[in-house]
C-alpha cells in the first residue's frame, strides 16, 4: 500500500469505529485521554473529520480506545491497527 492509501484507509476504520461505537468525537477523545493518549481535542476532531490523517501512534491510541469499548460491550477489536492496514 502506499502512504496516501494507509492514510485514508486509517482515517475510514476511524470514522467507522465512530459511527458504529454511536460516539462523539468528545468521546474518543476522553477515551484515548483515559489510555495515555496526548492528542488535544482539536487532534481528534480534525482526524475523525478528515481534516488530516492520523499518525501510525496517533491511530493506534485512538484504535485502541475504540477497541476497548467494543470489547466491553462484548464485540472483537473491530478496529484495525496501523501495522495492519
Amino acid at each position: 500500500m502506499t502512504p496516501q492509501s494507509i492514510q485514508l484507509a486509517s482515517t475510514s476504520a476511524i470514522q467507522t469505529a465512530v459511527t458504529h461505537a454511536r460516539w462523539t468525537v468528545h468521546d474518543l477523545w476522553v477515551a484515548a485521554l483515559a489510555i495515555g493518549g496526548a492528542m488535544n481535542h482539536d487532534d481528534v476532531t480534525h482526524i475523525v473529520s478528515g481534516v488530516r490523517s492520523a499518525s501510525s501512534s496517533e491511530h493506534d491510541v485512538l484504535a485502541a480506545a475504540l477497541n476497548e469499548h467494543f470489547v466491553d460491550h462484548g464485540d472483537d477489536h473491530p478496529v484495525t491497527y496501523w501495522r495492519d492496514l
